[in-house]
């Protein structure tokens, strides 16, 4: 299992000082998230040309304001780690990065070379997309036109903590 130090060395990042050397980094398989990245589980892509992860990892997302970067690198053992960037429906989508998928027994990593740290990513494809912000005002007054407003019955207004 990586530690903290290992996966940032792969990007040839030292470990922030507000992050601990030595602490593991665990292999997920469920959705997560690292800055304004998102790696969610996804059906196999078919007809993609796929890619093998090299050694010196691909740079995902480069941080235009900071220069910090997201890396994606393949863990301990395993070459078998393979990615492609979107094609067909997803390329004029620009939330879509890359599709990952990591065979069984093989991990991958997604490394911030800054606060962040390192994501380890077990089995499974993925689907690595950005978060997208959505301001409280549309730019045009006409995006609102014909929307229906989406009303929820209110259950109740007591909450109970356990």
């Amino acid at each position: 299992m990586h530690t903290c130090a290992t996966a940032l060395d792969l990007a040839g990042v030292t470990v922030p000082d507000h992050l601990l050397a030595d602490a593991a980094v665990p292999l997920l398989t469920g959705p997560q998230a690292q800055g304004d990245l998102l790696v969610v589980p996804a059906y196999p892509l078919r007809s993609t040309p796929w890619r093998p992860v090299p050694p010196d990892g691909v740079q995902l997302v480069h941080g235009e304001a900071t220069g910090n970067t997201h890396w994606l690198h393949r863990g301990f053992d395993s070459s078998g780690v393979t990615w492609c960037r979107p094609a067909g429906p997803d390329e004029g989508d620009r939330l879509v990065v890359a599709h990952l998928r990591v065979p069984d027994g093989q991990s991958a990593l997604l490394i911030h070379t800054d606060e962040h740290g390192a994501n380890g990513i077990g089995p499974g494809d993925y689907v690595i997309k950005r978060k997208r912000q959505l301001g409280t005002e549309p730019d045009e007054p006409a995006a609102l036109e014909g929307l229906v407003p989406l009303v929820r019955p209110r259950l109740s207004g007591m909450f109970v903590a356990d």
